[in-house]
């Protein structure tokens, strides 16, 4: 079992849901670069959820990675939810469940009223009041409340790298580049040579002065991604990563 603390992030006109580790991260890095510090120095690692939550009135949307490269999906808002009678307590919190279906898994959700945030983890919103507890049936994901408290000069996580902008697609687009990929996985110094071709061209050398042979390196990054795709393989929204 896996287990990282993640925030919920409430802005004035849109809520962020990502890492904990990854803000803190991301945080440090921009202060050092603000101080013309070295940011290669931060330790900080970056967290194992990495897919970013975007919510507003206006617009719902995860990142999502096809090996480096970054895309914005865009997510129909849930509205489908299934209020139940069922009440209980949970992290001191008066809850009601309701139930959803969402990316192929049933999800059994536990909201208060005592919040008056219709907002949750994830993508999951849009209940009257803040989903404390969530969890698909078969509790291979869950998540649950465990601090409430407001921060000062919040500022936004969604900064991207100059040469890894996300590309703004639906599921049915991602689902198919993500199957593509998959048939015929790539490397991340491949990919990004793709990405943006000519970046690297000429000669590159590692720190103690040799010469990087990119042949060698692009095999295996290539064995390592295929074997990172064998291993992760229990995505949160399961239609969004269906094999076809």
């Amino acid at each position: 079992m896996l287990y990282e603390e993640t925030r919920l992030e409430v802005f004035d006109n849109h809520t962020e849901f990502v890492s904990d580790n990854g803000a803190k991260r991301d945080s440090a890095i921009a202060n050092a670069i603000k101080n013309n510090e070295n940011p290669a120095n931060i330790k900080l690692t970056k967290g194992l959820f990495i897919n970013n939550v975007f919510k507003s009135k206006k617009s719902t949307y995860s990142i999502e990675y096809v090996g480096i490269q970054p895309f914005k999906v865009t997510q129909q808002p849930l509205t489908n939810w299934k209020l139940t009678k069922e009440k209980k307590i949970i992290q001191n919190y008066n809850c009601q469940k309701a139930e959803i279906n969402y990316g192929g898994r049933t999800w059994e959700a536990w909201f208060t009223q005592d919040i008056l945030i219709q907002d949750g983890p994830y993508v999951f919103a849009n209940l009257p009041g803040l989903i404390v507890k969530i969890n698909d049936l078969q509790n291979q994901h869950s998540f649950l409340l465990i601090a409430n408290y407001k921060v000062a000069h919040a500022v936004t996580n969604f900064v991207y790298k100059q040469y890894l902008t996300p590309i703004e697609i639906n599921k049915f687009e991602f689902n198919k580049i993500w199957n593509n990929f998959k048939r015929n996985p790539m490397g991340a110094t491949e990919q990004f040579m793709n990405i943006n071709p000519g970046l690297l061209n000429g000669k590159s050398f590692d720190k103690n002065g040799n010469e990087i042979d990119f042949t060698q390196k692009k095999r295996e990054e290539k064995n390592y991604i295929e074997k990172q795709m064998l291993k992760n393989n229990n995505y949160i929204d399961l239609q969004l990563y269906k094999i076809i």
